[in-house]
């Protein structure tokens, strides 16, 4: 395992052309936070390719404190095969909130996933109690599982979906289907697609009910410092059929590369 992804990083590293360095010396142009990562919805750059995990087992989520029903607000506590790196910080674990998020987590008690309310503007500390701030908000809302709805998680060792980056890599995906927002009936369908050698974030629409009218979609840090926001409360309406990818700033996009160069990294965030 540690030779595969030793040998994925340095492919990986070639592709981009790019060395390890800091992540302020590899900033993108149009990056959406401090931290730098890039976000994008356009399909030439994020594809829409959802990853059919019907078949595994659903997780069996657990109800959060003073939750009358792990199926509104409760959350399932998933180990991850590798790490991955959100704002620069391994993590092998994650609560898979019921609400449509997934938080970095060192236990399973680091989040219950009842944080039904969800934040806007971002970054923003979390006001419910038992809640983590390093997260990443596929459709976070005050969400149930609607009829057969179900929480799902799996591994691939050389992920169906490709790579932005243009190399072969590990991915866990983290599915939701068959969810709804409390008190409607619109059928949500969305996953979440890690990757574990450039630590891209594929956000993946299926069904988008209202579009999100009530959700913040996105990413931010442990420290309520930094966010990379692609929507917050209807700012932009997310179509069915489309992703959202975040771009770690270390490991942009295949294609991006020489426009980075040509830039000359000299619109980075300050």
């Amino acid at each position: 395992m540690r030779a595969m992804r030793t040998f994925r990083l340095a492919a990986l590293a070639c592709a981009c052309m790019l060395p390890f360095q800091s992540a302020s010396a590899q900033r993108v142009a149009n990056a959406s936070d401090a931290w730098g990562y890039l976000v994008s919805d356009e399909p030439a750059t994020c594809a829409f390719a959802p990853i059919d995990v019907s078949g595994s087992a659903p997780l069996l989520p657990v109800a959060a404190d003073g939750a009358s029903s792990a199926a509104d607000d409760g959350h399932a506590f998933v180990l991850l095969a590798e790490p991955f790196e959100l704002y620069g910080v391994a993590t092998l674990e994650l609560a898979m909130s019921t609400n449509g998020y997934l938080a970095a987590a060192s236990g399973p008690h680091d989040d219950d996933g009842g944080d039904f309310s969800n934040d806007c503007p971002l970054p923003a500390a979390p006001d419910h109690v038992g809640a983590a701030t390093s997260r990443i908000l596929a459709w976070h809302d005050d969400l149930a599982a609607g009829s057969g709805g179900a929480l799902r998680s799996v591994h691939f060792a050389s992920c169906p979906r490709p790579a932005a980056s243009g190399v072969d890599e590990g991915c866990s995906v983290f599915d939701w289907s068959g969810w709804t927002r409390v008190g409607h009936d619109d059928g949500l369908a969305f996953q979440v697609v890690l990757y574990h050698a450039s630590f891209e974030i594929a956000l993946q629409y299926p069904a988008t009910g209202d579009g999100g009218l009530g959700a913040s979609i996105g990413a931010q840090d442990a420290a309520a410092s930094s966010a990379a926001v692609h929507a917050c409360n209807g700012s932009r309406v997310l179509q069915p059929a489309r992703s959202v990818c975040l771009f770690d700033p270390r490991f942009p996009p295949h294609g991006v590369t020489d426009r980075v160069f040509a830039d000359g990294f000299e619109d980075a965030p300050r």
